[in-house]
């Protein structure tokens, strides 16, 4: 049933007519979604506070085993319910406190479908509390130990619950400051500038300079008795973002034409030559409203949704140096004299380049959801959904005027679900095998720019027992690239460090990167059989055990590896002079004829209460904001105690192989061939945890990458790369402050954290043959952040 139920919440005790039997019904939660597929986790109150997450966004990235699909299409944010509705999406409750939360569920990628959503997400449930008020602030400070750049970040939230009533407001800033190679003692610039002259590291970027700002709110409002014959919805968001990069300044190798020559960095402000920027400039603006109702026995829901995107980047060129350099040849100007004097001579103004992308996006749909249907064993759950999308993206780009590009895509689309029980414990049909469910979809898609798609989808689901289930679904989609993978504007980035694999050294290029117009639609299959545990210990424990096998023809994707590989298949993107060395990479998205992965992904969630006791608390009313909206610790008596959890999850990869086109080759990236510059590793462990007790809260989260390489080239002799396995762990350490000094009135419903990053400044080794580590592999260019720190102070009023 694709519907949220709506019973009551107590259980109702119902006396049988003999003296010595009581028969006790149990309801379901308003809001719960009734699905024959179990949940992957149920997160009630007590827990969600052990979190210690400032807002849903913080609780959703707390809970990434759980709610990140493995499906290879998948892993990006959850579909979003609330109350077993489907609303406009997450922007509409990442700023909700986690406080105003009842309960978290957490529903397989199967579920999806009975909503109208993709069938490779999971399906996030949150179910709010009838009653809620709070003014939220908070305030982040970060700083890693090595220096150089701090972030800080500010937020102020209100919130209104009253049923089925909602309003939330909430202002974002987030600013970064910039950090310089010069900041971490390193230096892309292969070549040392003459005494005196400007320090190129000093002005290349390793972390931009960036800041964010986001106004998000969103208002809905019950429309029938009590809030629950139907709702609607409106929301929006204004986002702005700001980026400014360094490049290096400009720079040239002099020859005085006598056997004598020296590297200048050409700096002088005062002559308009700083460092070569990049200023990046976005925005972005988000309408939408949704409407869920019923009609007779139909859940009937409609989102629409409209955002609007500009962003505008401006990238300086190289100064044209032609002139100077005859000129020093020719014995017109010392190699050696002051830079001033240099660009005096030739030196022409170095160009700015702008590429510009504006996009509109408009996006309808209706779900209808019903049971119209009985069999012996329950009723059959059928969805439609019947929707149109339009998409326009404008670009262009200063370089090459002829390269504008305005593409424009409608869609079209509508699909049905049916959800067809077999057999059933509870009607007693079949029951001697438990129960068993059918799921079936179907839905087409007409393309303007690329016709008609299909997709299909069916699946099993039996429950064995009460505890145990399985599951098997099978998924087929035709799938059109991305305008933006058509269409984003070309940027033709200078002086970017990358590894050469067919000359074994590290060079700079100019790299372009932006949209190709010649991808075609991909076409996907994917098989995946699940088992779900609920292991009897603990209050809850639950391990689960997923196989994935998936193929995909004509895939559109990038490469940053510059393998011989990639370049014979692809030779006309890649740019070398005379002598063999690299001055060009294309890595727009090109189309690869065929992928093939196989996976298996197991692990176990687990979490049980601390017991603590109980104790006297002060008369300080019945809590902080309101019905239902104040902390713990804030009148009557306080539960001590507190909970643990832990989350800890394999992933093992049994195939991942591209090949490039029908005529090969065929790359095995779990040996030695890869697409990108850090290639697949075979193994990988991700791990949450967490101990709370009495208002102190620790947080422990961690990730494994196994060791993994790149071969060389052996027509060459080139070197490859061994990449070293290594894990990084991240904490996160949070004390209710109202609970340890409950008389001082500033720090009621207020909470400080203190957050670590990579706690053991750890980053992946990565060697060639002769065990030496490349330039651009070196730490800090792969990951200049290192440990970092953050402090904040959160208070709710």
């Amino acid at each position: 049933m694709a519907a949220p139920s709506y019973a009551q919440d107590e259980s109702e005790p119902m006396a049988d007519p003999t003296e010595n039997e009581i028969v006790v019904t149990a309801q379901r939660m308003r809001g719960q979604v009734d699905t024959p597929y179990p949940p992957v986790a149920v997160i009630d109150e007590e827990e969600i506070a052990s979190y210690g997450a400032a807002s849903l966004a913080e609780l959703i990235e707390e809970l990434a085993p759980q709610t990140s699909s493995a499906r290879g299409r998948g892993g990006g944010r959850p579909a979003i319910l609330v109350n077993g509705r489907r609303v406009n999406g997450f922007r509409e409750m990442r700023n909700y406190p986690p406080e105003a939360i009842r309960r978290v569920e957490v529903l397989p990628e199967e579920v999806a479908l009975r909503f109208g959503f993709r069938p490779d997400q999971r399906v996030v449930n949150f179910i709010l509390k009838d009653n809620f008020s709070s003014v939220t602030a908070e305030l982040e400070y970060g700083f890693p130990t090595d220096g150089g750049y701090s972030t800080n970040e500010q937020e102020v939230s209100l919130l209104r619950i009253n049923g089925a009533n909602r309003l939330n407001i909430a202002l974002e800033n987030e600013d970064s400051s910039m950090l310089t190679e010069a900041e971490r003692g390193v230096s892309s610039i292969d070549g040392t500038p003459l005494a005196g002259d400007a320090d190129p590291s000093a002005y290349r970027s390793l972390i931009a300079d960036s800041r964010d700002i986001t106004l998000n709110t969103n208002w809905s409002r019950g429309l029938g008795e009590d809030g629950i014959g139907a709702s609607l919805s409106l929301s929006g968001t204004f986002t702005r973002s700001d980026s400014l990069s360094y490049r290096g300044p400009d720079a040239v190798l002099l020859d005085d034409g006598e056997g004598s020559s020296v590297y200048r960095t050409l700096y002088d402000p005062a002559s308009g030559f700083g460092p070569r920027l990049r200023d990046t400039k976005s925005e972005t603006f988000e309408l939408g409203t949704a409407y869920d109702t019923r009609i007779g026995d139909w859940q009937l829901n409609a989102t629409a949704n409209w955002a609007h995107g500009e962003s505008r980047t401006l990238t300086d060129g190289s100064a044209n140096t032609d002139a100077l350099e005859l000129a020093v040849q020719n014995g017109d100007v010392a190699y050696d004299a002051p830079v001033a004097t240099l660009l005096a001579n030739g030196v022409t103004a170095r160009p700015t380049y702008r590429a510009t992308s504006n996009t509109e996006d408009v996006s309808t749909l209706v779900t209808a959801s019903g049971q119209p249907i009985t069999l012996p064993a329950g009723e059959v759950s059928v969805v439609l959904k019947a929707g149109y999308d339009w998409n326009n993206i404008d670009s262009a780009d200063s370089r090459n005027p002829e390269s504008r590009l305005n593409l424009t895509r409608g869609d079209l689309n509508g699909g049905v679900t049916l959800g067809i029980p077999i057999a059933s414990r509870r009607t007693g049909t079949l029951d001697a095998i438990g129960d068993l469910s059918l799921d079936l979809s179907g839905g087409v898609s007409h393309l303007s720019d690329f016709g008609t798609l299909y997709d299909g989808s069916f699946g099993l689901t039996w429950g064995i027992t009460d505890k145990l289930d399985l599951q098997a679904s099978y998924i087929y989609r035709q799938a059109a690239p991305t305008l933006t993978q058509l269409g984003a504007p070309q940027v033709l980035t200078s002086g970017s460090t990358v590894y050469d694999f067919t000359t074994g050294q590290n060079v700079l290029v100019d790299v372009l990167s932006g949209g190709n117009p010649n991808l075609v639609a991909e076409k996907q299959k994917d098989w995946k059989i699940a088992l779900n545990w609920d292991l009897p210990f603990l209050d809850r424990s639950r391990f689960i055990a997923e196989y994935y096998d998936e193929t995909s023809t004509n895939t559109s994707g990038s490469f940053s590896a510059l393998t011989p590989e990639i370049e014979a298949a692809f030779p006309e993107l890649f740019v070398r002079d005379t002598a063999g060395n690299l001055i060009l990479v294309d890595q727009r998205p090109v189309t690869f004829a065929e992928e093939r992965g196989r996976r298996i992904r197991w692990g176990l969630d687990v979490s049980d209460e601390i017991s603590g006791g109980e104790q006297e608390r002060g008369e300080r009313g019945a809590g902080r904001g309101g019905r239902g909206g104040g902390m713990p610790g804030m009148g009557g008596r306080d539960r001590r105690g507190g909970r643990w959890s832990l989350s800890l999850f394999h992933t093992y990869r049994l195939q991942d192989e591209v090949l490039i086109s029908d005529n090969g080759p065929l790359l095995d990236l779990l040996d030695g061939d890869s697409l990108v510059n850090s290639p697949t590793a075979q193994h990988g462990i991700e791990m949450r945890g967490g101990l709370y007790y009495n208002g102190f809260g620790l947080r422990l989260s961690g990730n494994y990458i196994g060791g993994s390489s790149i071969d060389g080239s052996t027509a060459t002799g080139a070197s490859g790369l061994d990449f070293h396995p290594y894990a990084t762990f991240d904490a996160r350490m949070f004390v209710d402050l109202e609970r340890q000094f409950q008389d001082v009135d500033f720090l009621k419903g207020s909470r400080v954290s203190l957050r670590v990053d990579n706690i053991f400044n750890v980053q992946q080794r990565v060697t060639d043959d002769t065990g030496t580590v490349p330039f651009a592999y070196l730490p800090d260019f792969t990951d200049p952040k290192g440990r970092f720190f953050e402090i904040d102070f959160r208070k709710r009023f």
